[in-house]
């Protein structure tokens, strides 16, 4: 009954629980350096849904966290050839990461860094995940602040181009982190200008089903702009199985004798009425009460 309540807590404030995950332990030797440490290696992990920025939702932490080498800080986000090591030692050894490792920034920021001066093309997406890493510590905080307002500035350096699905999703995950901000006008103003091509992505059944899903998220991001809601995780946009346990996140705190949560807005609470939602409801209250 109490694990329960732990999750179902968990999905009501939009947190995912780490306890169903699991991990061991992985004996790693740095590739800059030879130091010989040990890793929580990610051995299993479930995931059902995701955030509006893209951190998904599901039974462990997110995001998961890459090994790190403790004495240079040199975060291992990919596998580095030879070639790669010798540039990465440079990098590494810089009082410019040196500085960064010792201010903390989170480990997918160290990641981005060294993506960026290696010029991989997933360095965006190495940022992104670093936002999710200071929203987890704290949503407010000027950690979260500066990691979005880099990415956000990091997106609109890039191309645009409505034919490659990279470009079409990282400016729906900047328009988002615009209206995390509270910069209501520019995320419209770059939501609206989203336009993805007939053939984005190629003519396969993942590339159909990517443009769809694109599309639909930001015609949904749009209603969520116009109300002018900041939230990380509005209600209307986690989920049914995520919004039937916000719905009854008081509940769920109640029974947990936890402290009781922010109450519904206006708006959460009329959500709350859909008749989608009641039978998630129901069956939320019955896991609940079992």
């Amino acid at each position: 009954m109490k694990a329960r309540l732990v999750i179902l807590a968990c999905f009501a404030l939009g947190v995912t629980p780490a306890r169903a995950s699991t991990y061991f332990d992985a004996k790693i030797i740095c590739p800059v350096g030879g130091e010989k440490f040990t890793h929580a290696e990610l051995g299993s992990i479930s995931q059902w849904g995701s955030l509006p920025d893209g951190m998904p939702l599901g039974s462990g932490y997110f995001p998961i966290q890459p090994a790190q080498c403790p004495k240079n800080g040199l975060v291992i986000y990919r596998d580095f050839d030879a070639q790669t090591v010798q540039r990465l030692k440079t990098i590494v050894e810089s009082d410019a990461y040196q500085a960064l490792y010792a201010a903390k920034e989170t480990r997918y920021f160290l990641a981005y860094y060294l993506a960026r001066e290696l010029g991989d093309a997933d360095a965006p997406w190495l940022l992104l995940r670093a936002t999710w890493e200071a929203k987890n510590q704290a949503p407010d905080g000027e950690l979260a602040r500066r990691y979005g307002e880099a990415f956000i500035t990091l997106v609109q350096s890039l191309p645009v181009d409505a034919t490659i699905l990279d470009s079409i999703a990282l400016r729906a995950r900047a328009s988002n982190a615009l209206r995390e901000l509270g910069r209501f006008e520019e995320a419209e103003a770059m939501r609206a200008a989203i336009q993805i091509a007939p053939d984005a992505g190629g003519q396969d059944a993942e590339a159909k089903e990517n443009r769809a899903g694109w599309g639909d998220f930001i015609t949904r991001l749009a209603a969520v702009i116009e109300r002018r809601d900041s939230n990380r995780s509005p209600i209307d946009m986690i989920g049914v199985r995520e919004a039937a346990a916000r719905c009854l996140a008081k509940e769920f705190a109640e029974k947990a004798n936890q402290e009781t949560p922010p109450a519904l807005t206006l708006f959460e609470t009329e959500y709350c009425k859909k008749p989608d939602l009641a039978e998630h409801i129901v069956q939320a209250r019955q896991f609940l009460g079992d």
